[in-house]
């Protein structure tokens, strides 16, 4: 029972420190530019790339979905709580990035 707000942290976590990592890798390219002499602004102005706030909010749908379908799949399979979050969340959260990748490619 107490797996699943354990797991939701750990990925909450994980998220923050992916998001931090980007921050930092742009903060270094900025600096390498800044040293050769380049316009740093070139790093903000990537026209293909989308905003990742839509992604990761496609991410946050999908596991917020998926721990509802869970909800519902524990209460009529009569599966076990971590089994049936688990499996349902990455599944649903799989599907939303597929969906993402496949409008982003359109």
């Amino acid at each position: 029972m107490y797996l699943v707000p354990i797991f939701g942290m750990g990925f909450f976590g994980w998220l923050s420190y992916l998001a931090y990592r980007e921050k930092q890798l742009i903060n270094k390219e900025k600096i390498a530019l800044i040293e050769k002499g380049m316009d740093p602004s070139l790093i903000d102005s990537k026209p293909n790339n989308p905003p990742n706030s839509f992604k990761i909010g496609l991410l946050l749908i999908g596991a917020a979905l998926g721990i509802l379908f869970g909800f519902i799949v524990n209460l009529t399979l009569g599966i076990p709580n971590f089994v049936a979050y688990s499996i349902m969340i990455f599944v649903i959260c799989g599907i939303v990035l597929i969906y993402f990748h496949k409008s982003k490619t359109e």
